[in-house]
Parts: structure tokens; sequence; C-alpha cells
């Protein structure tokens, strides 16, 4: 039997492709929005400047870069009125701003690869009743069923 990737790694797969078109030379993230049946992409993004903007951050300094997050350029692109639950694949967890737009968003999961070194917006996220998943813990109930 040909093993195959779970939608987990797929997805994150994507994410992880989408971040390599961000230029900031310190951190690289990529996100993707898909439905929750893995049936439809429905937006993609990464960290980077305005639409024209120069490709070069504020500041070298972490957390002032002045890019906008991969997790808002995906969801400022998404479809809304898509009927089905939507997940979203990340490769570093939400910022709490970040957070914030997710809930808004009505994202019914959150799977992410990397921890950030500010775990509120994981918290956040819960508190409100999104499942959020790290990316072993997905693949791992993937695998289960």
């Amino acid at each position: 039997m040909v093993k195959r990737n779970t939608w987990p790694q797929t997805w994150m797969t994507l994410a992880k492709a989408m971040s390599e078109m961000s230029y900031d030379p310190r951190l690289k993230v990529g996100c993707a929005i898909v439905s929750a049946d893995n049936t439809s992409v429905l937006s993609v993004g990464f960290n980077g400047n305005y639409k024209g903007g120069p490709h070069c951050h504020d500041s070298s300094e972490p957390g002032k870069s002045g890019f906008i997050h991969a997790e808002a350029n995906c969801l400022v692109k998404c479809d809304y009125n898509f009927p089905k639950k939507k997940h979203l694949y990340v490769t570093h967890s939400p910022c709490r701003d970040c957070a914030k737009l997710i809930i808004n968003a009505d994202i019914a999961r959150v799977v992410y690869d990397i921890p950030y070194r500010d775990t509120s917006g994981l918290d956040l996220l819960e508190s409100v009743g999104i499942e959020v998943l790290s990316f072993d813990k997905a693949i791992l109930i993937a695998n289960s069923k």
C-alpha cells in the first residue's frame, strides 16, 4: 500500500511554501485557509509589506518589522460567504492580534507548526472554543482516522 500525506501535512506544506514568498530576512511565515472537508483552498498569505510597498522591514527589532502578518494577509483575501467550516494552517502560531482576526473570521480550527514566543494568541483562540492543534497533534489525529 502506498503511504500518502495526511491532509494536515498537505496544507502545512502549502503554508510553508507560502512562507518562502516572504522577504522578511528574520522570520518567514506562511498561512493557508482551507475548507474543513479538505476540498477547497480558500486563501493563502505570507508576512510582508502592503501592496506595492518596499520589500524591507521598518525595524529589525523582534515584533516591530512593520510587516502585515501572514494570517492577516490570508484572511483579507478569504471569501467569508463560503458556507463550509474553515481551517487555518500557519507555520508559526498566531499572535494575539491575529487571533482576534481569526475569531472574527469564524475559523473553526487553527493548526500551527512552530510556537510563537508569546502564546497568548493560542490561549485566546482556545478560550472562545476554536480548536487549536500543533502540527504534530493534527497529524496524529489524522492518522487515527
